[in-house]
């Protein structure tokens, strides 16, 4: 008896072995899905920080309440997946913009797609003066869509070491509350210039002899994600 336990053990054990050791014969993911977010005031891709922004994508081919998975939207506005299975998805882009709407798309091996969002704000006439080893930024804001904007919150200087420049990626010294005007108001009570939009306002950071700076401005309001809309990205070289 005890023998013929033994064999059946062995038996069951040498069979849960080889399904263990079955081949696998699914394809690996290698939908492609790439695309632009385009700022629909400019018709150039929005000035967004690496990674800050996303689409977010829902895969609808075999679930009726997946997961959902995020694509960063990189600085220059791209955004880029080449790792997806092909089906369909459900997909927004979600930033610093108006919320837009959620599309459907069938992804395959290489499936590009452009969105055009409005962004809460813009930031404009931004500049920089470099005096001793004080940095003042300046810029003003104008805003796409006035009626129904959310609360301006605040302003910020951004300085990095690399042309990767933003929130998330800056020197964290000048990321605090020392450096940042607080704003704090609804369009319709913020201080404006004649022609309708924003006084400047005024940033001021201490930078170090002989360094070499990626500078912008960035602004947000007070939403569901609360992130940045970013001025151009300017380069400062400070003397030794």
């Amino acid at each position: 008896m005890k023998k013929l336990i033994y064999s059946l053990f062995v038996g069951a054990s040498a069979f849960l072995m080889a399904s263990c050791m079955g081949i696998d014969n699914f394809d690996a993911p290698d939908a492609h899905f790439t695309g632009r977010i385009i700022d629909s005031t400019t018709g150039k891709n929005i000035l967004a920080d690496q990674g800050e922004c996303r689409v977010r994508i829902w895969e609808k081919s075999f679930s009726l309440n997946p997961a959902h998975q995020d694509i960063p939207v990189k600085q220059d506005g791209e955004f880029n997946n080449n790792k997806l299975f092909k089906g369909t998805y459900d997909v927004v882009p979600e930033g610093a913009w108006w919320p837009a709407d959620t599309i459907r798309v069938g992804i395959g091996k290489k499936t590009v797609e452009n969105f055009e969002v409005t962004p809460y704000l813009t930031l404009f006439d931004f500049t920089t003066e470099l005096v001793g080893d004080s940095l003042f930024m300046t810029c003003r804001l104008d805003a796409p869509k006035k009626e129904g904007l959310p609360q301006i919150m605040e302003i910020r200087p951004y300085l990095s070491l690399n042309q990767f420049c933003g929130a998330a990626n800056c020197i964290g010294q000048y990321n605090n509350n020392d450096h940042k005007v607080n704003i704090m108001k609804t369009w319709d009570k913020l201080d404006k210039e004649a022609d309708g939009k924003s006084i400047k306002f005024t940033a001021k950071a201490k930078v170090k002899p002989g360094y070499i700076y990626f500078v912008r401005m960035g602004a947000k309001v007070r939403d569901t994600h609360e992130k940045f809309n970013y001025t151009e990205i300017k380069m400062i070289e400070v003397p030794q």
